[in-house]
This record gives C-alpha cells, sequence and structure tokens, in this order.
C-alpha cells in the first residue's frame, strides 16, 4: 500500500494519516499485546480506519504471536530452516509435503503450517542427517 494522500470516508475532508499502535488479543486463553498494529487516523474528524494492506500485515502478526502460543515455528523461522538447508520455497514445499506456494504463504503470515509439517522441520533442523532422506525422496 503507498501512503498516498486519501481522504477520510467520514468527514470527506480530512487526510488520513498512517500510524501505528498497541492492541490487546486472548488466543487459547493467553493475552498478549502487539505494540506496531497499523491503521489510520483521520485529524479531523478522528475516525479510525485499517486499510486491506494494513490488515493483511496485523493478521501476519498476530498469526505469528498464535503460532509461538501454539509452539510452532514462526514464518522467520521457517525463512531461516530455508535458509540454513540453502532450498527455495518450491523446494520446501517438494521436502515437507505441500503445495507449491505454501511455504511463501507460511513466511508471510497468510497461512498457519500444520503441526506434521512443523515437527518435520523442528525434526530435519535437530537432526540435519534425518533431511537428506525426505530431500532425496522429493528428488530436489
Amino acid at each position: 500500500m503507498n501512503q498516498e494522500e486519501l481522504t477520510c470516508p467520514v468527514c470527506e475532508t480530512g487526510e488520513l494519516v498512517f500510524k501505528k499502535g498497541p492492541s490487546s488479543y486472548r488466543y487459547k486463553g493467553q493475552e498478549f499485546t502487539l505494540e506496531d498494529i497499523e491503521y489510520c487516523e483521520c485529524p479531523t474528524c478522528h475516525y479510525e480506519i485499517i486499510m486491506p494492506e494494513q490488515t493483511k500485515r496485523n493478521e501476519a502478526r498476530i498469526r505469528d504471536e498464535q503460532r509461538e502460543i501454539d509452539g510452532l515455528f514462526t514464518g522467520a523461522e521457517i525463512a531461516q530452516l530455508r535458509g540454513h538447508f540453502n532450498i527455495t520455497q518450491t523446494q520446501a514445499a517438494k521436502i515437507f509435503g505441500d503445495r507449491a506456494n505454501a511455504f511463501s504463504k507460511y513466511e508471510n503470515g497468510e497461512v498457519t503450517q500444520n503441526l506434521a509439517i512443523d515437527k518435520l522441520m523442528k525434526l530435519v533442523l535437530h537432526k540435519p542427517h534425518c533431511f537428506e532422506e525426505p530431500r532425496r525422496m522429493a528428488n530436489v
């Protein structure tokens, strides 16, 4: 999203200002606060709105926090794992058994990986010799 001037949809005179601020959530009985949730505010009427691209980024941040609560790898940790083994997102999908674009979605926070894939990723990270067999089976 480019931060071009956007007119407030409520008062139709103020220009929306892009901001970040804290927001609290509850997931599986645990509360957490994210300090950098994105939104826009009209300085004229003080209307607040979250634009579609901001929503995507905010949801990715929330999803990563939920992954941590669930004991799963975050998007950044998945990207680090791929870097450790020097494989592309497409190769990772073949090796760990998922759709071709799955790792892009995991890393961008669009989707959470399932428990089986997460366990396999943790196994190969902690026991690198176990990585060669799924890699061979995927012909990567």
